[in-house]
């Protein structure tokens, strides 16, 4: 995932779900409410690592039948619906209902 994402506006409601939905635990968790509080630039290098990290194992980096980026606001649900946008989602629903 590119940093530069970070800065999207919904990143943070992201993040916090994350912590709210048990996704990550412990340190993760830790380092990311750090995260929240502080910003990413306060982070060391060695948080900014493990956030990242998590960030990727927990992130989908492009809807895979359109390969737009997903929104942060639709990301818990591309991870469980195996990479999805919710319009992708919808339409591949819609069409096997047909």
């Amino acid at each position: 995932m590119k940093v530069i994402r970070y800065n999207e506006e919904d990143f943070e409601g992201f993040v916090q779900d994350l912590i709210s939905t048990g996704r990550i635990e412990g340190k993760e968790a830790g380092i990311a409410k750090l995260m929240l509080d502080k910003g990413y630039d306060a982070l060391s290098d060695k948080q900014k690592y493990v956030f990242d990290k998590m960030i990727n194992e927990n992130s989908v980096e492009e809807c895979k039948r359109c390969a737009i980026d997903i929104p942060w606001c639709e990301m818990l649900e591309a991870l469980e619906n195996g990479g999805y946008c919710n319009y992708c989602q919808h339409m591949m629903e819609k069409i096997e209902q047909e």
